[in-house]
């Protein structure tokens, strides 16, 4: 689970009651989506006061932000010094590794369904993804201005694309999330891209 920065100074009790809270809210998200994350069940949850989970949170949507942040993967940018089909290749690795651990694992349904939710539609806020995604968006981005892929490549259809295949093996409880999918993912990407040259 991925902490804020922001908290890298706080007090160690302050700490603890916000990760309590988040660790809670994630495990409700888990269970039943974002209806089930309420400031109420999430403070029963955690054995936090309401009064302190707004200390951290100004609303309920801001937790859910949160909640989000924690369930997605953290993407590592690949080493500068790797060539663009490397490090597209290392991005992927990276995605299907963070896509195959829990939380994120169990909570993709909810999270692929959230945004067509009438109630929390609008809670999982765009630059949570673009957060996620912006290493994949750059590897694609540079292997297509090397080459690797052509040059025209559509860098947002190219990343649905890639994370598509990835959510479909991530949701299948049968399918190993590991170097030998992640490098399968890549090599399919790379060869379908270079067939439609």
């Amino acid at each position: 689970m991925r902490v804020s920065e922001s908290l890298v100074d706080v007090d160690p009790r302050v700490r603890r009651s916000r990760e309590a809270v988040l660790a809670a809210s994630v495990a409700l998200f888990v269970e039943g989506g974002p209806r089930a994350v309420t400031v109420e069940a999430v403070s029963e949850a955690s054995g936090v006061a309401k009064t302190t989970i707004y200390r951290h949170w100004r609303d309920r949507a801001h937790l859910l932000a949160d909640t989000y942040r924690a369930c997605l993967p953290v993407v590592e940018s690949p080493d500068g010094g790797l060539a663009p089909e490397a490090a597209l290749r290392e991005v992927v690795r990276s995605l299907v590794h963070g896509m195959g651990q829990q939380p994120t694992r169990r909570a993709l349904p909810h999270l692929i369904s959230t945004p067509l939710d009438p109630v929390d539609s609008s809670a999982l806020p765009a630059d949570v993804l673009a957060q996620t995604f912006a290493s994949l968006v750059s590897a694609i981005s540079r292997a297509a201005s090397s080459g690797v892929i052509p040059k025209d490549t559509d860098t947002m259809e190219a990343k649905h694309q890639l994370v598509g295949f990835i959510i479909m093996s991530a949701i299948d409880p049968t399918c190993a999330m590991d170097d030998d999918l992640a490098d399968r993912i890549a090599e399919l990407f790379i060869a379908g891209r270079q067939l439609g040259r």
